[in-house]
Formats: C-alpha cells, sequence, structure tokens
C-alpha cells in the first residue's frame, strides 16, 4: 500500500549584501561580522539543492475517521 510522504529537499540560496571596503577581502570579512555600514539587500536567488543524503522525509499518517470528543476527550 502506498504512504504520503513530505521530503524536505536542501537548497542553497544566495542572498546578497552592499559594502564599501578596501578590497574584495575586506568586503567578505564586514560583511562576516555584519559590520556597521553592512546591508543586505534583502534579494536572493538560487544556486543549487544539495544531495538526497541531507534530505528529510517525513510520513503523512493516513486519516483517522474523526470522533466527537470535547476538549476533555470525552465522547459527545
Amino acid at each position: 500500500m502506498k504512504r504520503t510522504y513530505i521530503v524536505g529537499v536542501r537548497e542553497i540560496h544566495v542572498r546578497h549584501y552592499s559594502v564599501e571596503a578596501e578590497d574584495p577581502e575586506q568586503a567578505k570579512t564586514l560583511v562576516n561580522d555584519r559590520a556597521p555600514g553592512v546591508v543586505d539587500l534583502s534579494f536572493q536567488e538560487y544556486s543549487h539543492e544539495l544531495k538526497p543524503d541531507t534530505w528529510s522525509v517525513e510520513e503523512i499518517p493516513d486519516k483517522q475517521p474523526s470522533t466527537n470528543h470535547d476538549k476533555e476527550g470525552h465522547q459527545s
């Protein structure tokens, strides 16, 4: 019998920041430190997805027939 699963695929996105720096290495350091003057451009783009061995899988339980219970668990 087939079952339903939710598969969480791990993806990598690139987020962009703006910063004034003397050179590319300093720019990376400043962004890594989230130093004053680093501006999050709130722009990201898809890069790639990780291999399936990093994914999560969760089975969705079969729907059980519902019974009418109140908050204390008493059947009405």
